[in-house]
């Protein structure tokens, strides 16, 4: 939680220094870009419109139907560009399909979404998650046009092979729960 109130800060306050212009003068202190993935104009930062929430709660629920029907190639689609160049499409089919357990079918129901910049905070409730709690919360990111899945730990997929990715995400517990990674 205090990760995504950290995201959600950063994200704010990236979006806003871009949209009323902010900058350092020589007199004030020397202007901080965003980083080139958060950098946005008004043009294509999305308002937090019903309408845009309503887009973001639809790329949600196509997203985890997609992970619990097993359809892992069209799910890694649908991630950002950034996680997309720093794991291959084939990487995260093999890694999830060697990890799939029983809870991937779980029902989700998104209970919120929050809309800030070009970000988005998806709150969704998992039927049936007894082990964890069973709550959970996903960024989304809106890039060229629509809303994408951005993971916030892409590690797991960077050991080196198929097999220590896996061995990875079953140490790190997802392989038994409910939780996308």
């Amino acid at each position: 939680m205090r990760f995504l109130k950290g995201l959600a800060v950063g994200l704010a306050l990236a979006g806003l220094s871009s949209l009323v212009g902010c900058s350092g003068t020589a007199s004030g202190p020397p202007s901080v870009s965003p980083a080139p993935s958060v950098r946005t104009t008004a043009s294509s930062v999305p308002s937090a419109s019903p309408q845009v929430k309503a887009g973001a709660r639809a790329a949600a629920a196509q997203l985890y139907a997609l992970y619990s029907a097993s359809q892992f190639a069209a799910f890694w689609d649908r991630l950002a560009p950034a996680a997309k160049r720093q794991v291959s499409e084939r990487v995260w089919v093999k890694v999830h399909e060697a990890c799939t357990s029983a809870a991937a079918a779980e029902s989700r129901t998104i209970k919120a979404v929050t809309v800030f910049g070009s970000a988005a905070i998806i709150t969704e409730a998992i039927a049936g998650a007894a082990a964890e709690p069973g709550t959970a919360e996903d960024v989304f990111s809106y890039v060229n046009g629509r809303w994408s899945y951005s993971p916030g730990n892409l590690s797991i997929y960077h050991h080196g092979s198929v097999t220590a990715d896996v061995a990875a995400a079953k140490a790190a517990g997802f392989c038994t729960g409910w939780r996308i990674f």
